[in-house]
């Protein structure tokens, strides 16, 4: 009798016994009472010659306990497999962390949603954009201060990280034909050291209309109808005059801030009709205008923050109060 071989042969029947039923079958198969294999064997030792008995109790049975031992591993692995879990709903459970938006992220929904009950769509484009057209077709001339390298992050010469989304503009009257209205959401790079109100790298939102009857008055109209919407009802707006090479004439905004006094939140004005040539539209046919915001500032108005950096600064603490 060849003990190692049988259990050998139950190893390669066990490997390919998954299920329960299978797990007694096998148990059956080798240690049943009356046909298992194992119990045949023993029945045989009687019959040995003295020579041939010594030893084989021994052997048959540690190959009995080898066996017993696989199977009753294999029925607890089955057990636990198959077992139900249950559980307490009355302990409380582990807080379980979901994402969500960034507050720059919601404010700048927000505008989205506001203008386009307006008619407005809105797209992004290019960070890394060439001096074509982030300044020339902005009508901003080579002198301006804009360009110096103080001011802005030169890759090489023609190509810059832009300094705002005015890039856009130019790119989507090149592939749109008025009329248009148009918002251009995106994150924007120049050279401000950091502190609480300045950062090298910021968001701004651009928006554009340009059509037949585009008029100044229409431009304070949408101006005050989005204060009123985004800071409230009761809100104070006014503007006074201010220079941009690409608006003429150009406009500051402030709102009335309950504890700060009037706060300055975005720049606006007449599209120039050279930016308008320049993309190969009519200005005596057509006038547009244009104005940009900042989402940092806007945030920190709406949520009552004093530093600019807290909001890059990836601090959950901060964070999970949206």
């Amino acid at each position: 009798m060849n003990l190692d071989k049988l259990l050998n042969d139950f190893q390669k029947d066990l490997s390919k016994t998954k299920k329960s039923d299978g797990l007694e079958e096998l148990r059956i198969k080798y240690l049943g009472r009356k046909k298992g294999i194992l119990t045949k064997i023993t029945a045989t030792i009687p019959s040995l010659t003295a020579d041939e008995r010594g030893g084989v109790g021994t052997k048959v049975r540690k190959a009995r306990d080898r066996i017993e031992r696989l199977l009753e591993e294999a029925i607890r692995r089955d057990k636990d497999s198959r077992e139900e879990k249950i559980y307490d709903v009355t302990i409380f459970g582990n807080k379980v962390d979901h994402g969500r938006l960034h507050p720059i992220s919601l404010v700048i929904e927000d505008i989205k949603e506001i203008f386009h009950y307006l008619g407005f769509v809105w797209t992004d484009g290019p960070e890394v954009e060439s001096d074509f057209y982030n300044f020339q077709m902005l009508n901003i001339p080579p002198n301006h201060p804009a360009r110096d390298t103080q001011q802005t992050y030169y890759i090489d010469e023609n190509t810059v990280l832009r300094t705002h989304t005015s890039n856009m503009q130019i790119r989507f009257l090149k592939q749109h034909k008025p009329p248009i209205r148009a918002l251009f959401p995106g994150r924007v790079y120049r050279r401000d050291m950091p502190d609480a109100t300045h950062l090298p790298s910021f968001y701004q939102l651009e928006g554009l209309l340009v059509d037949k009857h585009a008029s100044m008055t229409d431009l304070l109209g949408v101006l005050d109808f989005f204060a009123k919407r985004f800071f409230g009802q009761q809100t104070k707006v006014r503007v006074y005059g201010h220079h941009f090479p690409y608006t003429e004439p150009s406009i500051e905004v402030e709102v009335l801030h309950p504890k700060k006094g009037w706060i300055e939140i975005m720049g606006a004005g007449m599209v120039h009709p050279n930016v308008l040539k320049n993309v190969g539209v009519d200005p005596r046919k057509y006038r547009g205008w244009a104005f940009g915001m900042g989402p940092d500032r806007l945030v920190m108005l709406r949520y009552g923050i004093e530093d600019l950096r807290i909001l890059y600064s990836s601090s959950n603490n901060f964070l999970d109060q949206f």
